[in-house]
C-alpha cells in the first residue's frame, strides 16, 4: 500500500487504514513512495480546484521539486502548456525534459515581465514562492485565472494582498493536504483512486 502517515521518516509507522490505497499494479514500493504527497497535491490543485483545461498556460514555480515534476505530468495529461521557474541550469534541463516550454529563473522577479512579453500571462499559477514573487505572480494571471498557493510562509507572516487584480474574475486557492485528509477523507481517497488509474494505464510515472 501507499498513503499518508505522521512521522513517516522511519522504518515503521502506524496510521488509520483509510489513508492508504493499494499500489498501482507492478509498481515497486520505493517508487510508490514518491506518489501520495507530490501527486495528490498537484492533482488536487490543478485538476479538482483549478480545472486546468487544454491549451491553457500553467506557471509552475519550483518546477524541479517533487510537486513540480508531478504537476508537469498532470499538465501534459490535461493538454496544458507549461511555463516553469527553476533556480539552476541543471534544474532547467530537467524541467525541459519533463515538458516545460518556457523556463525562467526563480531567483529574480524579472521572470514575470519576461512571461508577459513571451506569452502574455498565464491561466493558472501553482505557487511555492513567497513575498514579492507571490504577489507579482497574481498580477500576471489572465482574466478568469486561478492561483493555487502551496506555500506556508505567507500564511505564517499574514502577508497582505491587494484585491484589485481579482476584479478580473480571478480565483485564489490555498491548499494543505493535512487539512484535506482531516476534513474530507472521502474526497482525498477518490482523488487518489484517479491517480492510481493513471499510473496503471502508464500515463503517469513515479518521480525519480
Amino acid at each position: 500500500v501507499m498513503g499518508f502517515a505522521q512521522q513517516s521518516f522511519a522504518t515503521h509507522t502506524t496510521a488509520d487504514a483509510q489513508v492508504f490505497t493499494l499500489l498501482p499494479e507492478g509498481l515497486p514500493v520505493e517508487a510508490a513512495a514518491t506518489i501520495p504527497v507530490a501527486f495528490l497535491t498537484a492533482w488536487y490543485g490543478l485538476v479538482h480546484l483549478a480545472n486546468l483545461q487544454p491549451g491553457e498556460w500553467v506557471l509552475i514555480h519550483g518546477a524541479a521539486g517533487g510537486v513540480g515534476l508531478a504537476a508537469m505530468q498532470i499538465a501534459r495529461l490535461r493538454g496544458a502548456r507549461i511555463a516553469a521557474t527553476v533556480s539552476t541550469p541543471d534544474k532547467r534541463a530537467l524541467v525541459e525534459l519533463f515538458g516545460a516550454e518556457r523556463v525562467y529563473n526563480s531567483r529574480s522577479v524579472a521572470f514575470l515581465d519576461a512571461i508577459r512579453e513571451d506569452i502574455g500571462g498565464v491561466d493558472v499559477v501553482l505557487n511555492s514562492l513567497a513575498g514579492d514573487a507571490m504577489l507579482a505572480s497574481v498580477k500576471y494571471l489572465k482574466p478568469f485565472g486561478r492561483f493555487i498557493e502551496m506555500g506556508k510562509r505567507d500564511y505564517v507572516l499574514n502577508t497582505a494582498m491587494g484585491l484589485r487584480p481579482f476584479w478580473r474574475n480571478l480565483t485564489y486557492f490555498g491548499i494543505d493536504l493535512d487539512q484535506l485528509l482531516a476534513a474530507n477523507l472521502p474526497l482525498a481517497n477518490r482523488l487518489m483512486g484517479d491517480l492510481v488509474r493513471h499510473f496503471e494505464s502508464g500515463e503517469f510515472a513515479p518521480l525519480p
